[in-house]
C-alpha cells in the first residue's frame, strides 16, 4: 500500500523574526500571522518487503541506506529515527517550493512526511503532535535557527495567528469574525512573484541573530503585529487601513535588517512596483530570495492583461488552503 502525506506551504504576513527560537527564549513571546497556501510538499510512502536489504529515498538526489546513520538527508534521518521506523521504505518526494523558497518549504516537506509515514505505520499523531515534532527536530535535534511560525502556519488551515511563549507554550490567537472576513478579501489581490533566487534561510537567520540591530528591529516588528492582532475597530474599511499600514510598516523595518535585501532584489523590488499597480510589496521569508507578495490595486483580468503585455513570467495567484495536512492511502 502507498501512503501520501500533503502538507501546504504558509505565507507570512506578520510578526516575522519575533518567533525565532533565540528571541523567544530572550524576551519572552512573539507573534506571526499569515495563511496556508493552496500549493503543496507530498511525501509518498511505499513500505518495502520485511526482507528488503535496502531503502530509498527521491527528493532532489537520490540516495539508498541499509541503517539510519547512512542517511544523507538530515529531516528524513531524523523522522526516521524519532519515529524509529525499523522497516525499509521507498521515499519519493514532490513540491514545486524547496527549502530556500520563503514559503515553509522546510516546514511543510516534513509535516507532510510525519503524516505519511505515521498512516503508513499505524502511528497515531494528530496534527497538532505532527506540528511540535516537526519543531522539536528542526530546531531542538538539527539546531536550525529558526521559530515556529513557519511548522503552525503550514500544519493548520487557512488564515492563523499564534504567539509564542519562551516555556513552549503556543497560543492561537482569536481573529474575529469582521477580521477574517476582511483579511480573505484582500487576500482575493495577494499575488506572490518569484526571484528566481533560493538561498540558504539558515545563514541569513543566523546573521540576523549575530547582528547587533537586529533586537530592536525585531521588538518594532512584534509591536507592529500586536497593535494589528489587538486592534479592536470593527469597522472592515478601518481594518483594511491597519492591516496594510502595519504591513507596510513592519516590510520598512524588515527589509533593514542584515542581509535581507541584495543590490539584485532591489532592483527587483522597484520594477515590479513600477509594473504593477499595488498596496505594497514585500519579500516574504528570512531574505535574499524567495518569493515577493504583493497586494495589487487592480483585479485579476487587469493583472493577467499586464502580465501578458510585459511578459512577466512565474507570478501566481497566493490562494488560500482551506485543506490543509491530509493522507490518503491507495
Amino acid at each position: 500500500m502507498i501512503t501520501i502525506g500533503k502538507c501546504p506551504y504558509r505565507v507570512s504576513l506578520l510578526g516575522g523574526s519575533s518567533d525565532l527560537d533565540w528571541f523567544v527564549k530572550e524576551n519572552g513571546y512573539g507573534h506571526c500571522l499569515g495563511f496556508s497556501l493552496d500549493q503543496y510538499s507530498y511525501s509518498v510512502i511505499n513500505v518495502l518487503p520485511k526482507n528488503a536489504k535496502k531503502g530509498i529515498l527521491e527528493y532532489s538526489t537520490r540516495e539508498t541506506y541499509s541503517s539510519f546513520n547512512d542517511i544523507v538527508h538530515p529531516i528524513v534521518r531524523e523522522v526516521l529515527i524519532d519515529l524509529n521506523i525499523t522497516r525499509f521504505i521507498e521515499l519519493k518526494t514532490f513540491g514545486f517550493a524547496s527549502g530556500g523558497s520563503g514559503l515553509g518549504g522546510s516546514a511543510s516537506f516534513i509535516i507532510s512526511l510525519l503524516s505519511s509515514l505515521c498512516a503508513a505505520f499505524e502511528i497515531n499523531l494528530d496534527t497538532k503532535e505532527a506540528i511540535e515534532k516537526a519543531c522539536l527536530i528542526e530546531i531542538n535535534k538539527l539546531n536550525k535557527p529558526i521559530g515556529k511560525q513557519d511548522q503552525y502556519l503550514c500544519g493548520n488551515k487557512g488564515f492563523n495567528s499564534f504567539t509564542f511563549y519562551d516555556n513552549d507554550q503556543v497560543k492561537k490567537n482569536h481573529l474575529s469574525k469582521n477580521k477574517l472576513i476582511t483579511l480573505k478579501r484582500l487576500a482575493n489581490n495577494f499575488y506572490l512573484v518569484p526571484t528566481n533566487k533560493n538561498r540558504n534561510s539558515d545563514s541569513v537567520l543566523s546573521d540576523i541573530r549575530s547582528n547587533k540591530n537586529s533586537l530592536e528591529k525585531i521588538l518594532e516588528i512584534r509591536s507592529i503585529a500586536s497593535n494589528f492582532l489587538f486592534f479592536e475597530d470593527e469597522r472592515d474599511f478601518k481594518i483594511e487601513e491597519c492591516f496594510h499600514n502595519s504591513i507596510r510598516d513592519s516590510w520598512e523595518i524588515k527589509k533593514l535588517m542584515s542581509n535581507v535585501m541584495t543590490q539584485t532584489l532591489s532592483e527587483q523590488y522597484e520594477e515590479i512596483n513600477k509594473l504593477i499597480p499595488n498596496n505594497w510589496i514585500r519579500l516574504i521569508g528570512a531574505g535574499q530570495g524567495g518569493y515577493f507578495l504583493i497586494s495589487t490595486k487592480i483585479n485579476e483580468d487587469e493583472i493577467n492583461k499586464l502580465l501578458d503585455e510585459k511578459c512577466i513570467k512565474g507570478i501566481f495567484k497566493a490562494v488560500i488552503s482551506d485543506e490543509g495536512i491530509s493522507v490518503l492511502k491507495v
